[in-house]
């Protein structure tokens, strides 16, 4: 396979980051190109406050900050209209990943993202780009006709209002869940360009525990075979053969709607962004089989 279909999907990439880890992070800048685009998950201990000063931190380092908005964790209608201007006015954020949440009981009166899209505050807040969460393998909680009625509201909210929607997938462990996900949601379901969610660089024991919290489905399997080796445990993986994959898919399939990757790096930011900085300026060979890659060191 070439290089160019990999720099091309690495291009322009999203990464995430958390309050938390900004406090050990000196400069985003040394990290991640100008202008990536990274968003800010929310985790429990962060107040609404800390969410604004590191996007306003991040769009005065040169990049684009995309916070969570997370439905089951905000109070009220006011504190969502609140919050969304102060991440507008206070911080210059221009486009927000609306989602329901991963806690079964919602803290106010708002439980899902759709209510979120419906309340008209974003509209209010002049936020016209808004990321949605799509589930290639699955909820835990949610059935698969109530998943596939939910994208179909969203894609009719965006032709109703005329916003810049995505989705935004949940992180998988192998190409073939992204690509069924695609084929299943035809054009009468879903017209909406996506992102795939990659893992970043992390070992086989941090993956498997986000992938057990999260419900990661079945290319679970494309890891947990390591599991039963621990010597393997603390293996740092890299989602090279899901990259290439992709790549392939994407080659196959022009009027293919995946626009890109983001990827949850799980605690291991610098690591992962090395890696694709090195991708993306074609630092790496795909590897004989043409399964995988061979990044510079």
């Amino acid at each position: 396979m070439d290089k160019q279909p990999i720099q091309d999907l690495i291009k322009g990439y999203s990464i995430e980051t958390t309050v938390r880890e900004s406090q050990r992070i000196e400069r985003y800048g040394d990290i991640v190109p100008a202008g990536t685009k990274l968003y800010i998950a929310h985790v429990p201990g962060t107040s609404p406050q800390d969410t604004v000063a590191l996007a306003g931190r991040l769009r005065r380092e040169g990049m684009e900050p995309i916070p969570h908005i997370v439905a089951r964790r905000i109070e009220s209608a006011a504190a969502l209209d609140e919050l969304l201007g102060k991440l507008v006015g206070e911080a210059g954020v221009s486009q927000v990943l609306v989602v329901a949440g991963d806690i079964d009981q919602a803290v106010g009166e708002l439980d899902s993202g759709l209510q979120i899209l419906d309340s008209g505050l974003l509209e209010k807040h002049g936020i016209r780009k808004i990321g949605v969460a799509g589930h290639p393998e699955g909820h835990r909680a949610v059935s698969e006709p109530v998943l596939r009625q939910a994208l179909e509201r969203k894609n009719e909210y965006a032709r109703r209002t005329g916003a810049d929607l995505y989705v935004v997938t949940q992180f998988v462990f192998a190409a073939e869940p992204i690509i069924a996900w695609e084929s299943a949601n035809g054009p009468d379901v879903n017209r909406l360009p996506y992102v795939a969610g990659l893992p970043g660089l992390a070992t086989i024991k941090t993956l498997l525990k986000y992938a057990l919290d999260c419900g990661v489905g079945p290319s679970l399997s494309a890891i947990s075979k390591h599991a039963a080796n621990l010597t393997k445990l603390l293996t740092v993986q890299t989602p090279d053969e899901l990259l290439v994959g992709l790549a392939a898919y994407r080659t196959r399939n022009p009027q293919s709607l995946l626009s890109g990757i983001h990827f949850f790096p799980f605690g291991g930011l610098k690591r992962t962004a090395d890696w694709l900085n090195k991708i993306a300026d074609g630092r790496f060979e795909v590897t004989r089989d043409g399964s995988g890659l061979d990044v510079t060191s």
